[in-house]
């Protein structure tokens, strides 16, 4: 079973930061911005070199969401298989996607962002503005929720 969250906590100490696409970077990951009409984002892997490709019609916020999302392909499924991820289903299931969300979530989401007080009175909705993540990322990071 793979620990995700140590995954992810073992990723930001070493490169020292949350930030998807430096961390993509840092791990010599390929991002590739290009306009789709449904396609939000994918992950490839060709001849030994792994790309995230994002859909660059999408806001700023919602192409972080895909790269982390999609970085979690790259880092947890290392295959050749590509995955699209289509307006819409951002949070599609199965386990392979619920294991992209989770690293999603455990990468853009900092609870110690927040004194613990606060964080337990929070709402669903509270958490998912302050963070700028969908409510769905957080029931991730929260299961309590």
């Amino acid at each position: 079973m793979i620990n995700i969250h140590a995954r992810v906590k073992h990723l930001i100490q070493k490169y020292g930061t949350r930030n998807p696409e430096k961390l993509a970077k840092e791990l010599g990951i390929t991002i590739i911005k290009r306009p789709y009409k449904k396609t939000m984002g994918f992950f490839k892997k060709e001849f030994g070199k792994k790309f995230i490709i994002v859909n660059s019609n999408l806001q700023e916020f919602v192409q972080r969401l895909v790269i982390a999302h999609e970085l979690g392909h790259a880092l947890l499924h290392c295959s050749n298989q590509t995955v699209f991820i289509h307006e819409y289903t951002l949070f599609p299931r199965g386990k392979v996607e619920i294991q992209a969300n989770k690293f999603a979530a455990e990468l853009l989401i900092n609870e110690k962002d927040i004194d613990k007080c606060y964080l337990e009175n929070m709402s669903l909705d509270q958490l998912a503005c302050y963070y700028g993540v969908p409510k769905q990322l957080v029931k991730y990071k929260f299961k309590k929720l």
